[in-house]
C-alpha cells in the first residue's frame, strides 16, 4: 500500500488505539519529520497527546477518524466503528499499556515491510483451498502478513481474553507474537495453552499446518538474560520458559533484528541460510532435538543461535562443564550470549547485511 506519511501515521494510530509518544518517529521512519508532522496534525485537530499516570501516547481525534473512515474504510472499519476497543479512549494505566504493547508490534512489523492492513492481506483463516496468497505480499520469497488480536475475534469465535498475545505472524509457519517490553510480562500458562490449542484446531482445519512457536519481542537484548533466569517471580505470575510452545524466539526492537522475522517467515530462505552455514561443517547433526548443528573440522561442536530460540540457548547453558563449542549469532546478539554461556564457548558474530546480500534481499 502506497500512501503519504501522514495517512500512514493516522492508520497506525487507528489500528493501535494509542501510539507511545516515543514511537512516533519509528512509525513514520524519521524522528525529524515526525516532529514536524505531529505539530501540523495537532494544529489541525487530527491527533492529540494524552499524558496521564506517567504514560504518554497519541490518539486520533474525531476529524481524523472521519477522514480514515471515508478514505480507508476497509482498513479501519474494524477499529473505528462500533464498540471496538481501539475506538474508545482507555483511562486505566494497564489497558493503555496493553495498547502500547500492541502498537509497538504493529509499528515494528510494518516498518519491517510486512503487510498489516486488511486491504492488502488475505483472510487469517480462509476456507481451505480458497484463493491463494497474492504474490504481491512477498517478503524475500514467502508471503508474510501480521494479524492483531481483534482480527482473530472478527474471523473466529476464539476466546482470547486474558492472553498476553498481541497477534499472529502468518507465513510458511504461524507464530503467536508477544511483547514483553522492558520487563517480564505477566503470564498464565493455562490461558496461553488454551489460546494455542484453539489456534491449532483452526489452522488444521483451514491451512493444514500447526503453529511454529512463539515470538517474544522486547526493548533490548538484555531481556534475554532476564527471561532465561526467571523463575516466575514471587507470585509465579511472570513469564518463565515453559512447555506452552516448543520454541520461543526473542526479537528485540532493533532495526537490524528484522532479519529474524524474514528468516522465520520464509522457510525456503531459512533453510537456504542454514545449509550455507552447514557447508562449513565437517559433520552435520540431523537430530532436531539437539542444540548442536554439527562439528567443525577440528571436532568442535557448533551451535546456530541467530534465531534466538530461547529453549535452545537454555540447553546450551546447561551443557556439561567444559564441553565448549562455537556459537554463531548475529552481531547485535553476541554481547548477551557472551554473558550467558561459559567462557570456553566461542561466540562468532555474523553481520546481518551480509545475509541480506547472500539471500538477495533488499534492506
Amino acid at each position: 500500500m502506497k500512501m503519504d506519511r501522514k495517512d500512514e501515521l493516522l492508520l497506525l494510530i487507528a489500528v493501535s488505539g494509542e501510539i507511545p509518544s516515543d514511537w512516533i518517529g519509528r512509525a513514520v521512519g524519521s524522528e525529524s519529520y515526525a516532529a514536524v508532522l505531529l505539530t501540523r496534525l495537532k494544529r489541525e485537530g487530527e491527533v492529540k497527546l494524552r499524558s496521564k499516570d506517567g504514560i504518554r501516547g497519541y490518539l486520533l481525534r474525531n476529524k481524523a477518524k472521519q477522514y480514515l473512515l471515508v478514505h480507508y474504510w476497509d482498513d479501519v472499519r474494524l477499529y473505528l466503528s462500533g464498540a471496538n476497543s481501539t475506538n474508545h479512549v482507555k483511562s486505566e494505566p494497564e489497558k493503555r499499556l496493553r495498547l502500547h504493547r500492541m502498537s509497538m508490534v504493529w509499528i515494528y512489523i510494518h516498518r519491517a515491510g510486512i503487510r498489516i492492513f486488511q486491504s492488502e492481506k488475505p483472510k487469517l483463516f480462509p476456507v481451505f483451498h480458497q484463493v491463494p496468497f497474492d504474490s504481491s505480499t512477498i517478503i524475500g520469497s514467502t508471503p508474510v502478513s501480521y494479524y492483531g488480536t481483534m482480527e482473530w475475534k472478527q474471523e473466529t469465535d476464539m476466546e482470547i481474553k486474558g492472553s498476553r498475545a498481541c497477534g499472529v505472524l502468518a507465513a510458511d509457519q504461524f507464530y503467536v507474537v508477544y511483547n514483553t517490553m522492558g520487563n517480564l510480562m505477566k503470564w498464565t500458562p493455562k490461558i496461553e495453552r488454551n489460546l494455542k490449542s484453539r489456534l491449532e484446531i483452526r489452522l488444521r482445519k483451514c491451512r493444514q499446518i500447526l503453529p511454529g512457536g512463539a515470538i517474544i519481542m522486547g526493548v533490548g537484548m538484555e531481556m534475554v538474560q532476564r527471561i532465561l533466569i526467571s523463575d516466575g517471580g514471587l507470585k509465579g505470575n511472570l513469564f518463565s520458559l515453559d512447555d506452552v510452545y516448543e520454541s520461543y524466539y526473542y526479537i528485540p526492537f532493533y532495526t537490524e533484528a528484522a532479519i529474524q522475522l524474514r528468516l522465520l517467515g520464509s522457510e525456503t530462505d531459512g533453510v537456504r541460510f542454514y545449509r550455507f552455514l552447514c557447508g562449513a561443517l565437517k559433520s552435520v547433526n540431523n537430530d532436531r532435538f539437539s542444540p548442536e548443528a554439527g562439528e567443525d573440522e577440528n571436532g568442535t561442536p557448533v551451535y546456530f543461535c541467530y534465531l534466538m530460540d530461547l529453549w535452545q540457548i537454555k540447553r546450551i547453558m546447561s551443557l556439561p562443564l567444559r564441553k565448549g563449542g562455537r556459537i554463531f549469532c548475529f552481531t547485535y546478539q553476541a554481547e548477551v550470549l557472551r554473558l550467558l554461556v561459559p567462557k570456553w564457548f566461542q561466540v562468532e558474530a555474523i553481520r546481518p547485511e551480509k545475509v541480506y546480500r547472500y539471500l538477495g534481499w533488499r534492506q
